[in-house]
């Protein structure tokens, strides 16, 4: 139940965050929902996403919490058109994310044997 707890707090920052801070409230920081070495598999995963529409390309900053919901959110098949993406979309992109990650791991892991 507390790991359903977490994965459901991380999400709705994950949608709180998609469109920056708003006004002068900041928003948390990135790693409360990715460790640090994530940064580089978030920046790889968004350049294979993005599209050439300006509408596909990602706005915000790299290691900003609104660039990571970003790219959960293209993780989780949405493809910048209709509308914003919701907790549903944004959790399909992070459980890909977090499999993107193992999958890694497992990799390096290999090459180890």
């Amino acid at each position: 139940m507390m790991a359903t707890l977490v994965a459901a707090v991380i999400v709705q920052r994950l949608v709180h965050a998609r469109d920056g801070a708003a006004g002068d409230r900041p928003l948390r920081p990135v790693t409360d929902a990715f460790a640090a070495e994530d940064r580089r598999l978030l920046e790889a995963s968004c350049a294979a996403l993005e599209g050439k529409a300006a509408r596909q390309k990602n706005p915000h900053p790299p290691g900003s919490p609104a660039y990571a919901a970003r790219v959960c959110a293209r993780l989780g098949r949405w493809t910048g058109y209709y509308g914003k993406p919701g907790p549903i979309v944004t959790l399909g992109g992070w459980t890909e994310f977090r499999a993107r990650k193992r999958g890694g791991a497992l990799r390096l892991t290999e090459r180890d044997l």
